[in-house]
């Protein structure tokens, strides 16, 4: 029998009903899909708008062994979440434990979720590709950005925690982007899926679920057709990362 929180049993809807801490919000469409969770969109009373991410891990990618370890790590790090406070770091409301679909009036979908920040903006990935500037150089624009890619990573592991799921699709530029302007990163909400946590059919080469080499990794994309230089040791990741914006 599968597993209660495999995918095959969330089916979040719009229009669904849920209250969190007291305040009640309605369901939208789909954010996106993920190996391990279901992003969709949430309005509240307060007429702002939300993102809702359900834990629901893929079994097509994810062991079901390993679901109980994923549910334990979305739940530390959603509750630890919250009390991140940081300019350049995705917002998370709430961690909802959801016993028995009991945050929603239709007692459906039963899975654990984060109410978080919606984030309006360009992924770091869609600037990377649609760069038209083929020349690798440094400037000030690009600097800032790994700045405050690496600003809010050490946020993260003041409070003790890691984010596994560092990826220009899940960084998001939250200004325009205009040559002269500098945008503000916000990093996206943590991965919670260890690489061991794959069926082992996915962790050689590039991933089907993810299209990257390795999760927790920068996914390359320079713009150019070509790939970063590797580099090893302390300051490679930072050098592998400029390369890429």
């Amino acid at each position: 029998m599968a597993h209660s929180l495999s995918r095959e049993f969330c089916r979040p809807m719009a229009g669904q009903k849920f209250i969190v801490s007291g305040r009640r919000y309605v369901l939208g469409g789909s954010l996106g899909d993920g190996a391990a969770g279901l992003v969709r969109k949430a309005s509240g009373e307060d007429n702002r708008e939300y993102a809702v991410k359900f834990l629901a891990p893929d079994p097509k990618y994810i062991e079901e062994s390993a679901f109980n370890d994923v549910a334990v790590r979305f739940k530390r790090e959603g509750e630890r979440g919250v009390h991140l406070q940081h300019q350049n770091l995705l917002q998370i409301y709430s961690y909802c434990q959801n016993e028995d679909g009991n945050a929603f009036e239709s007692d459906d979908p039963k899975n654990p979720f984060l109410l978080m920040e919606q984030i309006k903006g360009k992924t770091l990935e869609s600037f990377i590709k649609k760069r038209t500037q083929k020349a690798f150089d440094i400037t000030r624009r690009r600097l800032n950005i790994a700045i405050q890619i690496a600003s809010a990573l050490s946020e993260i592991h003041r409070n003790r925690l890691i984010h596994r799921d560092v990826k220009p699709a899940n960084i998001f530029l939250v200004a325009k982007l205009q040559t002269s302007v500098i945008p503000t990163i916000k990093l996206g909400d943590f991965g919670i899926v260890k690489w061991g946590d794959f069926h082992s059919s996915l962790t050689t080469g590039v991933l089907t679920a993810t299209n990257q080499k390795g999760l927790g990794t920068m996914k390359y994309g320079t713009g150019t057709g070509n790939r970063p230089a590797r580099r090893h040791g302390e300051g490679g990741h930072f050098l592998t990362w400029h390369h890429s914006i």
